[in-house]
């Protein structure tokens, strides 16, 4: 069947406007295309494609001039929000700068972008008519609803599972009993079955669907569930409740590469949740940021383990999914209904723009469970926290030989024994310090320990 729904026509929010820095250029993949963004002297954000065309070196390497265009790190070539290349230092002064300037092979390919509710959205279609194009659409955004949609923070992370397995599990909310238990307050035996789960209104290429659903556990079961499909990437999640409350889920799931993708999401209720903590109130923003963002790595590393072992039997089977999956129950209407749709309109997966899917290939754990190039490298705030404890490591070790020292003149000395016990207690406790913050550090790069043997405990 032609593939009705373009995956390029359309808008893509590709970062939280909070993780990205103005001061250096950033390089992102979308439907495996290499692009790069920065911010001009207009303070308009530009994207484009991450590939000088002197010699193929990486923008995304470059510089911002102080002129407002990108310098290419390899051999200084700059080129300005629109594409144009302005500089080649090579040519300066040469009657054959003007001619390589204008010829089309110097300008660099830009896409339409837009920010909106804090996100940075891109248009990721290359023809002629694009800046046009996309003003007929809008980008699926937070839709109102009463709620107060800057009162929580977007997070970010990519991960190495690919988009068709991640959509699917945001449609199956029964697998959280199982699955997450311990966590929240999921347990298998507070299940309750979906007994109704339904699409409402008609499926379409371009408007998505929408379905309805019961509740699954024991303190859900009475409220009413939405789940809003809004093609390419984006899932609203609204759970409300007979009391008045209301939750309010914003998932974004977007195709980076093949096994890749980049989540982008966040959560809003009309209750509170807020929990004062004196000591944690005591700590810079940035690890008090860090750390909360450290207590989401199990539920999220449990989801990745499924996830992942699902794309490796998937690949060893020679059978479509529809004869692989046995899904005889309501609460799989949303996996049936996503696949329906990604089958009917959009081709069965995305469209990727870097020629052929390569061939599934395994991940060490090592790979599966690594917290920096999924979510640390990208959040400015835990990027601060892991140079902040690597200081507090360093500057406690120094302490305890300094108090080693110390001590070690007191008795040399015999000044008082009081002062050596004293001096000896705080070395002990610099050292405890050192090996606290080094245990923290490394849990912002990694959920693997980093004693003992190198295994997961998920549950």
């Amino acid at each position: 069947m032609t593939t009705q729904f373009s995956w390029t026509q359309n808008w893509y929010p590709i970062s939280p406007l909070s993780y990205l820095d103005p001061a250096i250029p950033t390089p992102v993949t979308l439907l495996g295309k290499k692009l790069v963004i920065w911010r001009d002297k207009q303070q308009k954000w530009v994207i484009m494609d991450d590939q000088c065309p002197h010699k193929l070196a990486p923008l995304s390497m470059g510089k911002i001039q102080a002129d407002g265009t990108l310098m290419c790190r390899h051999h200084g070539w700059c080129f300005d929000e629109t594409g144009n290349c302005t500089k080649i230092p090579m040519l300066a002064g040469n009657e054959g700068l003007e001619t390589a300037c204008k010829s089309s092979r110097s300008k660099v390919t830009i896409y339409p972008t837009q920010v909106n509710q804090g996100l940075l959205w891109v248009w990721p279609d290359s023809s002629e008519t694009a800046f046009t194009d996309c003003q007929l659409k809008q980008p699926a955004i937070i839709p109102e609803c009463g709620l107060d949609v800057t009162a929580t923070d977007w997070h970010l992370s990519e991960v190495p599972v690919g988009y068709i397995v991640s959509f699917e599990s945001s449609f199956d909310p029964s697998h959280a009993q199982f699955l997450h238990e311990g966590i929240a307050g999921f347990s298998p035996d507070k299940t309750v079955p979906i007994t109704t789960f339904e699409t409402v209104g008609e499926i379409s290429a371009e408007a998505g669907f929408t379905l309805k659903h019961s509740g699954y556990n024991l303190f859900n079961k009475d409220m009413e569930a939405t789940r809003k499909f809004s093609p390419p990437c984006c899932n609203t999640t609204i759970y409300r409740y007979p009391n008045g409350s209301l939750f309010l889920f914003q998932l974004y799931f977007i195709p980076t590469k093949p096994g890749y993708c980049r989540y982008i999401g966040k959560f809003i209720s009309n209750s509170s949740f807020s929990q004062n903590n004196f000591f944690l109130d005591l700590l810079p923003k940035n690890l008090r940021t860090g750390l909360q963002h450290l207590s989401n790595y199990q539920l999220s590393d449990q989801d990745l383990t499924v996830m992942h072992g699902q794309e490796t039997l998937q690949s060893s089977l020679d059978k479509p999914w529809n004869k692989a999956y046995f899904l005889p129950a309501p609460a799989d209407i949303g996996i049936l209904t996503f696949r329906k749709w990604l089958d009917e309109f959009a081709g069965g997966k995305p469209a990727w723009q870097n020629g052929e899917e390569k061939s599934y290939q395994g991940l060490t754990d090592e790979q599966l469970y690594d917290r920096w190039n999924r979510h640390t490298k990208y959040c400015p705030s835990c990027r601060s926290s892991v140079v902040l404890l690597e200081k507090i490591k360093q500057y406690s070790r120094y302490l305890t030989i300094f108090f080693v020292i110390l001590t070690l003149l007191f008795f040399v000395i015999g000044i008082s024994v009081k002062l050596a016990v004293v001096s000896t207690i705080l070395a002990i406790l610099s050292l405890l310090v050192s090996a606290v913050s080094d245990d923290f550090r490394h849990r912002f790069l990694s959920s693997l320990p980093k004693n003992g043997l190198p295994q997961m405990k998920l549950y």
